[in-house]
């Protein structure tokens, strides 16, 4: 992913999660043909880490490239975000595809593997999606979200 971004001219960087800041990412434009993508672990799952990679890319690919963008966990629906958040929902899972699968109302363990194999992404990032839009409660399916860790901090004291 890394590699195709930087052919695209997207630097992609992976930071570590800035403490009590909440950020799940950021994008800017570093010249007119450059642009970098930057990602935390906030959330530490699979399912958020994409959202966040594709919701980014869509600020580069739809919005002026003055502009930079933050998000937040809780960030107010401001210019732009709402355009990047159906990108990155629509890139994930095709609505078409997703929508037939809501209105067969089956949102078991099987039927998500099922479905999220069907369209090759994730049964993690189709449950994540079921939780966000209220098709089940967000104490349901976590069985099917993977954690993302960075290596450990190396926290021991230097003298």
């Amino acid at each position: 992913m890394i590699e195709e971004c930087a052919s695209a001219g997207v630097a992609v960087v992976l930071v570590p999660e800035l403490p009590r800041q909440r950020v799940c990412g950021a994008t800017r434009w570093l010249s007119s043909d450059r642009a970098l993508l930057q990602l935390s672990l906030f959330y530490k799952r699979d399912d958020h880490f994409w959202f966040s990679f594709f919701h980014e890319a869509g600020h580069i690919l739809l919005h002026g490239k003055r502009e930079i963008f933050v998000e937040q966990s809780k960030t107010i629906k401001e210019k732009g975000e709402e355009g990047a958040n159906q990108f990155a929902s629509d890139y994930l899972i095709p609505p078409n595809e997703y929508a037939m699968f809501c209105s067969n109302g089956d949102f078991s363990k099987a039927s998500i593997i099922d479905f999220a194999n069907e369209i090759e992404i994730s049964p993690s990032i189709v449950a994540g999606r079921l939780q966000h839009d209220k098709f089940v409660g967000f104490n349901e399916r976590n069985d099917l979200h993977v954690r993302l860790d960075w290596p450990a901090p190396d926290h021991k004291k230097h003298a």
